[in-house]
């Protein structure tokens, strides 16, 4: 009898694909403006931008541990649903109450989506022995997100001139859409030839139950000292940089044209792509360096954007490039850290800590808004930029242990036990 054929290699492919797609949105570079242009103030603003922040944090912990319990590819299918009815209402119904809507939508599709790609992308490589090309996919997939907003801005303009502001956002809405199937296409595996199977692993223990895997992560967290050093660096890398939300009022208070914003953009968003392959190469980079590159883009920022002109946007672009570099880096030195049995738990705890920081940031400036032009309000960002640079340089610099960079190369078999249960 002939026997079905065997599972094939994790479909890195689909991350990619996935990934592009979410972040491939023309509206991402002009939602702001089309807020603004339906009476949104920017105070109301910062305020929608907490209500965003404040669900995705509320959602953070329990969608990873969901994403733990449940296959995770549908985790992530619901994610992209999620995306896509908020720009639905975004774009068919622009009120302050919609857009408000679309950001609990949208909060929640981020939730779903943080810790859970990272571990399905981590525990599918690692099944094939591949844990230590993580710091090199990862960086991909971080330059594909990273271009893919590039893309997104420069499709904007044309989109804007053309059918304003809603062909923008129509076409998010389909690009969002195409990425379902894109996620229910990584729980299957491409038929494939069988090479000798790698030695089993003693398996980790996995808890039975929602609450049981829940505790298991949040006990890791907070209980395992490099861990939770990597939770914290990851949060506060990555909740920093939520200024970018803010660049589309700061490129119009520059004096740039609303058609022309986008193409401003691209900037940072393609420094944000190369910030990203550097940082696969620099994994195992220490605190020091860390906060010497930090306190440099740091500054950066500042001064970019207290220029209060477009060429202010190549000092922007300089930070981005380093703080992409640093939340890979962080990012690696997490899920190396990480050895028990609730991944995207774990890493929710560290999108959990980012939401806050997140939110401490959106708070701020939406109080100072009332005082404060949009580029005094970007430069106020550098500062906890520059005081985690100072805390990374006077803290030891413990040993990390990422593995060094495997080469690219066809992988060995696919070991289905773990992977299976999330993917």
């Amino acid at each position: 009898m002939p026997q079905p054929p065997s599972p094939g290699p994790f479909r890195v492919g689909l991350v990619y694909l996935y990934t592009g797609l979410t972040e491939l949105l023309p509206l991402h570079a002009v939602y702001a403006l089309l807020m603004t242009s339906h009476g949104v103030s920017t105070g109301e603003l910062s305020v929608l931008f907490a209500v965003w922040t404040v669900t995705t944090f509320v959602c953070e912990v329990p969608s990873g541990a969901l994403a733990d319990r449940f296959p995770r590819h549908r985790v992530l299918a619901a994610a992209a649903l999620a995306q896509c009815t908020g720009f639905t209402l975004w774009t068919a119904l622009p009120s302050l109450g919609a857009f408000a809507a679309g950001f609990v939508l949208w909060g929640a599709g981020t939730a779903l989506t943080s810790g859970t790609l990272q571990s399905l992308l981590y525990d599918g490589l690692a099944a094939e022995g591949r844990a230590g090309q993580y710091a090199r996919v990862s960086s991909r997939v971080a330059a594909v997100q990273a271009c893919s907003v590039a893309a997104s801005s420069l499709a904007a303009t044309p989109l804007v001139l053309l059918g304003g502001y809603p062909a923008t956002g129509w076409v998010s809405v389909l690009l969002t859409l195409l990425a379902v199937p894109a996620a229910l296409g990584l729980g299957r595996r491409a038929p494939g030839p069988v090479p000798a199977a790698l030695p089993e692993p003693e398996p980790e223990p996995v808890p039975q139950g929602y609450a049981a895997v829940l505790r298991a992560g949040l006990a890791e967290a907070r209980g395992t000292p490099r861990v939770r050093s990597a939770v914290l660096l990851a949060a506060a890398l990555t909740g920093l940089g939520v200024v970018d939300e803010y660049l589309p009022v700061l490129a119009r208070e520059a004096g740039t044209p609303a058609a022309a914003v986008p193409l401003l953009l691209l900037l940072p968003w393609a420094a944000m792509a190369a910030g990203g392959f550097a940082g696969g190469r620099m994994a195992g980079a220490g605190d020091r360096l860390l906060a010497v590159l930090l306190g440099a883009g740091g500054a950066a920022l500042a001064a970019g954007a207290l220029t209060g002109r477009p060429a202010g946007f190549l000092g922007i672009a300089a930070f981005y490039w380093v703080l992409r570099l640093a939340q890979i880096v962080a990012d690696t030195r997490l899920q190396h850290a990480i050895s028990g049995p609730a991944r995207a738990t774990v890493t929710s705890v560290a999108g959990l800590g980012a939401q806050a920081v997140a939110l401490a940031v959106f708070l701020t400036l939406g109080l100072a808004a009332r005082w404060a032009s949009a580029a005094v309000l970007v430069a106020l960002t550098a500062v906890p930029v520059l005081l985690l640079a100072v805390r990374l340089a006077l803290r030891p610099d413990p040993a990390h242990h990422v593995p060094p960079p495997q080469p690219d190369e066809p992988p060995p078999p696919a070991r289905t036990g773990a992977v299976e249960r999330h993917s």
